[in-house]
């Protein structure tokens, strides 16, 4: 046998061998994780021969859903039929009076049948979900797919979920989506085992729920004539000029929640007050404290009008939650109560005599005062209400849950007063972070939230009692929508984030392993979201450069989150190619260089990432900087790492923070040093443009009493000022960078300077 003709043999088997291994790698690859599971010998062929059978009328739509699903990809046109006794070829779907938990399950696959077994159709909903992971990727196709039949692979499994409440969150205030849309995020929702929703319908962007009591909420409240142009905070923002509108009416709302019920989803509707409230007063301006017009916000942010304590005030909130405890059957209402800012009660005579009549000292108490009149209010509707932690301030309502968004301290806090908790720390599970430091990753908010910090985040702190575990029932992931405009990039902020809270939300908590899940199971996940059509991130395999200052050398280290791909680097910002060095181990940075990474992911056969990092090894590393105003963070590190943040996403820890106030820094060198340059960096890369200093002024010093002028800029722009010296010897040098202070804008009256570096060569 020739070379060519063994090499086309050798294929073959290995595609034989695929090919007939494939079910049984399948049987592994279930995301979440299932509590039990042992495989078995052989696979259940589904041909158009097969069967789905019900034993009991609960488990009907289960077994009739199912089939729907399996029509499009097979065509196979499979009978839906009751029976009590499984038979030959069936997939029997069975209520058993087990003492199971109301969402648990039991698979069995054998070579003759499938049995799918729950104490609930919610259970069998769920146990629906892994058979359909069990079944080949293509299967999630909506065309049809020519295949004499599909293999399953023999199994058997036992299932139930960690936590009661595994939920996700949408905002459709800041961007609209349409019902398309939010039909597509619950079966999603549904496919990864989550069972709660939670529709984030107002704010002061938008107002998207139709109230036939207060019409101009929508007519009014529901449109912005433009939105802002990058970050809300950035120097000189723009706007697009294109209005954004659109509510959904009652019948599309019914519409929703008959959908996500036939899904095993309960909805839970927010209407966020007494902030964020922007929408109602442009709508109904009388019912803030100073009674003035208001406007759709086009910005985003935390804005000072904030609803008035008056009586009429909670008539208005009385016939909205009616409205809405009319429409939503979740026994849940999420009343927001978040970011309240309180200047305008300070200045309101009704508040003050409020707060003489009350004897309330403090707008903390006044906060207090209002969530707990909204909660009687709502729970006379006979709901509970939910709301964000900052209800905690001033006395929470009695019953009340807590959603833990600023951290994991208010859900600590509000467990250890005996309330039910759903955790939402925004540094672990808000899928609007950044999920890479890549330059190619589309706009986000801000902050960094890794597929692996999701996957390790445990919403039960090891600290508490078992008791105070117990009150935690579960946590929530949030998709605040202010830089996501469009489906496909909501897609890509989504998955695969959402397939790492899954798992920390349904699996037990022993079973887990991010080994296991990025190594095996993730790949092939991210197959079958490329079967759905899904835009997905590989962020996870992308590079990450950090640096460090050791033994006086900068050296700078490349990794991934995901072991396994090879990594290619550039040291002068030419892009990296197959061609360029491979990395191997830390690379000591000798002169001013950008470093450039990008990923080669095997199973893809691409290049991926685009990290970039500018580093520059120079004289005021490890000497002595004393600031004259106090700065936030690590302001020494930070102003001399070697590293400049303007080809990163921005993080605020890449930069020493002088509120209201201008940097005012002396370098000590130890000994008469000659200088010749200073680089300032004072911006952020793609996404964010900071706000730059006015002026920037270096001089120098040999007795740190008289200071010589060496080098002035005023009105710097660009990422960073390079300043360039008469070379001149001094044992001291100080940088000045003047804050522009004020600012027109009344989000941020008084301005950041944010400073990243500062390079003396």
């Amino acid at each position: 046998m020739n070379r060519h003709a063994l090499c086309k043999y050798l294929r073959s088997c290995f595609f034989v061998f695929t090919v007939l291994l494939a079910p049984f790698y399948a049987a592994a690859n279930i995301i979440p994780k299932p509590t039990n599971m042992a495989l078995g010998e052989g696979h259940f062929s589904l041909t158009h021969h097969s069967q789905i059978s019900y034993n009991h009328n609960t488990a009907k739509p289960v077994a009739e859903q199912l089939a729907r699903f399996l029509r499009a990809p097979t065509g196979y046109q499979l009978p839906v039929t009751q029976a009590n006794n499984t038979i030959k070829q069936t997939i029997a779907f069975k209520i058993v009076d087990l003492p199971l938990n109301k969402e648990s399950y039991q698979l069995i696959v054998k070579q003759d049948f499938i049995e799918v077994k729950a104490r609930t159709a919610t259970g069998l909903f769920w146990a629906m979900q892994s058979l359909r992971q069990l079944l080949p990727n293509e299967i999630e196709s909506r065309m049809p797919i020519n295949r004499q039949s599909w293999l399953i692979p023999s199994v058997e499994i036992e299932d139930q979920p960690r936590f009661s409440y595994r939920g996700m969150h949408l905002d459709v205030s800041r961007h609209f989506f349409d019902v398309a849309f939010v039909k597509r995020y619950i079966d999603w929702l549904a496919m990864h085992k989550l069972n709660t929703f939670q529709w984030h319908l107002t704010d002061d962007q938008g107002w998207r729920i139709a109230i036939d009591a207060y019409p101009k909420l929508t007519k009014i409240g529901g449109t912005r004539p433009h939105t802002v142009v990058g970050h809300t905070y950035d120097y000189k923002p723009l706007f697009d000029n294109q209005p954004v509108s659109g509510f959904y009416t009652k019948a599309q709302i019914k519409e929703v929640i008959e959908y996500a019920r036939a899904r095993h989803i309960e909805v839970i509707p927010e209407i966020d007050i007494p902030g964020h409230s922007s929408a109602i007063f442009a709508a109904y301006p009388e019912l803030s404290c100073h009674q003035q017009p208001v406007s759709v916000q086009p910005q985003f942010g935390i804005f000072e009008d904030v609803l008035c304590p008056r009586e009429d005030v909670f008539e208005f909130l009385a016939q909205v939650y009616k409205e809405v405890a009319e429409l939503f059957p979740s026994q849940y209402i999420h009343i927001g109560g978040d970011e309240v800012i309180k200047k305008q009660w300070l200045a309101s005579p009704i508040v003050k005599q409020l707060m003489q009549q009350h004897n309330l000292s403090t707008p903390e108490q006044v906060q207090s005062y209002f969530i707990k009149r909204v909660a009687k209010i709502v729970q006379g509707l006979d709901k509970k209400v939910i709301g964000w932690d900052e209800i905690l301030e001033g006395g929470v309502a009695d019953d009340a849950l807590i959603m833990s968004w600023r951290g994991t301290e208010g859900g600590i806090e509000a467990a250890k007063m005996g309330h039910q908790v759903i955790m939402s720390p925004y540094q672990y599970i808000y899928f609007d972070a950044y999920q890479s430091r890549n330059l190619d990753e589309p706009k986000a908010i801000h902050g960094l939230t890794r597929l692996k910090d999701v996957y390790q985040y445990d919403p039960q702190p090891s600290h508490l009692t078992d008791q105070q575990q117990r009150y935690i029932i579960g946590a929530q992931g949030a998709l605040w929508t202010e830089y996501i405009k469009t489906p496909r990039h909501a897609e890509y902020m989504l998955f695969p984030r959402l397939s790492a809270l899954a798992e920390t939300l349904w699996s037990n908590k022993a079973n887990k392993s991010w080994s296991d899940y990025s190594q095996h199971r993730l790949p092939n996940l991210l197959k079958r979201y490329q079967q759905m059509q899904i835009n997905t991130a590989n962020s996870s395999y992308k590079p990450i450069i950090s640096s460090e200052v050791k033994d006086n050398e900068l050296v700078a280290k490349i990794t991934t989150d995901i072991a396994g791909p090879t990594i290619y680097y550039t040291l002068d910002g030419s892009e990296p190619t197959l061609k360029s060095a491979q990395y191997q181990q830390p690379i000591v940075i000798t002169k001013h260089s950008q470093l450039r990474a990008r990923s080669y992911i095997d199973s893809q056969a691409q290049l991926v990432g685009d990290a970039r990092l500018t580093l520059s090894p120079h004289l005021a590393i490890g000497k002595k900087i004393t600031l004259k105003n106090p700065a936030a963070g690590d302001s020494a590190v930070t102003l001399q790492d070697g590293k400049f943040a303007y080809d990163q996403f921005y993080s605020a820890d890449d930069y020493a923070i002088f509120y209201h106030s201008d940097l005012d820094a002396v370098i000590d060198f130890d000994t008469p040093t000659l200088i010749k340059q200073v680089s300032l960096g004072y911006n952020s890369g793609r996404h964010r443009q900071l706000h730059p200093p006015t002026k920037i002024q270096v001089l120098g010093s040999d007795d740190q009493q008289n200071w010589q002028n060496l080098a002035t800029i005023t009105q710097p722009q660009g990422p960073m000022s390079v300043l360039s010296l008469a070379p001149t010897k001094v044992r001291y040098l100080k940088v000045i960078a003047i804050n522009a202070k004020q600012s027109d804008d009344i989000q941020i009256p008084k301005l950041p300077l944010y400073i990243d570096e500062l390079a003396v060569n």
